[in-house]
């Protein structure tokens, strides 16, 4: 296993579990910081597979609403 290949797999299993604590969440304002981790960890994912630009704008559009609409 190269390393590329390990943080991928690191990336993708913390996005999952975000988006798992995100539902299982019972306080919202968690359940908000878990959303935020589970968008930036998709960008991240996005930055791993060579779309730079498509990772920029999930970060700063999505986790940024997120954020400000909270």
């Amino acid at each position: 296993m190269t390393v590329g290949i390990l943080v991928f797999i690191i990336v993708g299993v913390i996005a999952v579990a975000s988006a798992v604590g995100m539902v299982l969440s019972r306080n919202t304002v968690y359940a908000a910081l878990f959303l935020i981790l589970n968008f930036i960890t998709v960008g991240l994912l996005y930055l791993i597979l060579g779309a730079p630009f498509i990772a920029l704008a999930q970060i700063t559009v999505y986790a940024g609403a997120i954020m400000v609409l909270f």
